[in-house]
């Protein structure tokens, strides 16, 4: 559904260059600040900073944007990040989109909200938070001249993940109303599964967890999504063996202890590749561009 008088879409006005220019810079200060996910600084890449459609926040949305080499018009594609903050691991797969054809999008939706993390803790941003997030990122892409406001994709992980669930919700999104609609693709990384949708899918969904996840048990998954298929929901999803939590992101095995709970996050370098293989065909699948029609001789 296409919005023309929403009152969000009345919030989304023109900034000087010199208003744009320090709200990122405050965003960005306080996205310096160590989270549990921050393991290296931001690679380079392009600065940008939209309105959320979130209502209850006021100020801009810090991002990085990678653009692809070329003239487009390219998909677009919104990468949402786990309940500890950015990381390197986000960061580098929005350079691997950058370098398969896609312009992503890596959304900061801590800064702007002056928190570190919201693990098991809670707070805001709420998965609902980053969802409406997630919109006003895919608003300000198709202003983007190079990008095809037809094509876009969401990634989460984790928090981010239910976040995507969220998107994937036909409901959820004719609540928020973004203009020219939703997205066209929703991948969720071990996400937690009670949050799928139950009255229909507004777009292709694909899941990837690990059985042996103990932050977002599969177990959810594995009892939600089999009535779905049969239900013909467009819904895909891989359940990795013996894969834990944030198995894509590199780095040695470790355990995270958070307000008295523990966490074991291991890299799996098999699993990892596979899911970037199983991405790289999704999105290929989801988002190839139409075919020209012929016109009869």
């Amino acid at each position: 559904m296409v919005r023309s008088f929403h009152p969000v879409i009345r919030r989304h006005r023109p900034l000087s260059h010199g208003a744009l220019g320090v709200c990122i810079a405050l965003c960005l200060a306080v996205s310096a600040i160590p989270t549990v996910a921050a393991t290296a600084p931001a690679p380079p890449g392009t600065l940008a900073a939209f309105r959320t459609l979130d209502p209850l926040l006021d100020g801009l949305v810090p991002a990085t944007l990678y653009r692809p080499a070329g003239v487009g018009p390219f998909p677009g594609v919104v990468l949402l990040h786990g309940c500890g903050g950015l990381g390197a691991s986000i960061y580098a797969w929005g350079r691997w989109l950058q370098g398969a054809g896609y312009e992503a999008l890596v959304v900061n939706s801590m800064a702007p909200r002056s928190v570190k993390s919201v693990c098991v803790v809670g707070g805001h941003p709420t998965d609902r938070d980053q969802a409406l997030d997630a919109f006003g990122a895919l608003e300000y892409l198709r202003t983007l001249p190079e990008i095809d406001p037809h094509r876009a994709a969401v990634i989460g992980w984790s928090h981010g993940g239910g976040a995507a669930l969220e998107i994937a919700s036909t409901t959820f999104v004719a609540s928020a109303l973004p203009a020219g609609g939703g997205f066209q693709a929703v991948i969720a990384f071990y996400p937690e599964c009670t949050l799928l949708p139950r009255r229909g899918f507004s777009a292709p969904t694909l899941i990837l967890i690990g059985s042996e996840d103990d932050w977002s048990p599969p177990q959810s998954c594995e009892a939600g999504v089999p009535p779905l298929l049969a239900a013909g929901a467009p819904l895909e999803w891989h359940l990795y063996p013996n894969a834990t939590h944030a198995f894509d992101t590199p780095g040695s095995s470790r355990v995270l202890h958070i307000s008295g709970r523990s966490f074991t996050l291991r890299y799996d370098a098999q699993a990892a590749a596979d899911a970037h293989t199983r991405v790289a065909a999704f999105l290929a699948q989801h988002l190839a561009a139409p075919r020209p029609t012929r016109t009869a001789p």
